[in-house]
């Protein structure tokens, strides 16, 4: 993505942050609905045995080849607060396993630190569906789209901090794909 690109969603989320929810749930649906029209919902946490933390575009493909099914593409979100700025969601991309009956699993397990774990209700992660959240392959490599944030409030230090998260995320991002040979 390129610099006017950026500018512009960044002064995007500037201007609608009048709108922005304080609230964690609403604020989730907010978010998500500016990612994906796509259902978001929860989604049976059964990790395989043999998937690897962080591995999740890996986990799933190998799960479609010995059992069948699809991959399904999208995010996981994650709630987070900043200590006197206040609370935040970013949504990981992230790929769970749709079973050949249609039942949708996430296999990938959870990473050891629990500030790392996505939302969950009940067992259950909360993952929005996005068919247009692929990763980006070549023959070399895999690598997540860039994470998305979104500021729960409208305080200026909060809503600076998530567009710096989001600005230093794209261009991780891009270094990733140019290292590896990545088109977008």
């Amino acid at each position: 993505m390129g610099r006017a690109s950026r500018r512009k969603r960044e002064a995007h989320s500037r201007a609608n942050s009048a709108s922005r929810p304080s609230e964690p749930r609403e604020g989730i649906n907010v978010f998500a609905k500016t990612i994906s029209h796509q259902p978001l919902g929860l989604v049976n946490h059964r990790p395989e045995p043999s998937a690897r933390v962080g591995y999740c575009f890996a986990n799933v493909w190998d799960k479609v080849k010995q059992c069948g099914g699809r991959a399904r593409y999208g995010w996981m979100l994650i709630y987070r607060i900043n200590p006197g700025l206040g609370g935040y969601v970013f949504a990981t991309n992230h790929a769970v396993w749709q079973d050949p009956n249609g039942m949708v699993i996430d296999v990938t397990p959870f990473h050891a630190l629990e500030k790392h774990h996505p939302i969950t209700q009940d067992g259950a992660v909360l993952f929005l569906v996005d068919d247009a959240a692929e990763p980006v392959v070549s023959d070399r490599a895999v690598a997540p789209l860039p994470t998305r944030y979104f500021p729960l409030g409208n305080d200026e230090r909060l809503v600076a901090y998530v567009d710096e998260l989001s600005r230093r995320e794209q261009q991780k991002c891009d270094e990733i794909y140019k290292t590896h040979g990545l088109k977008r």
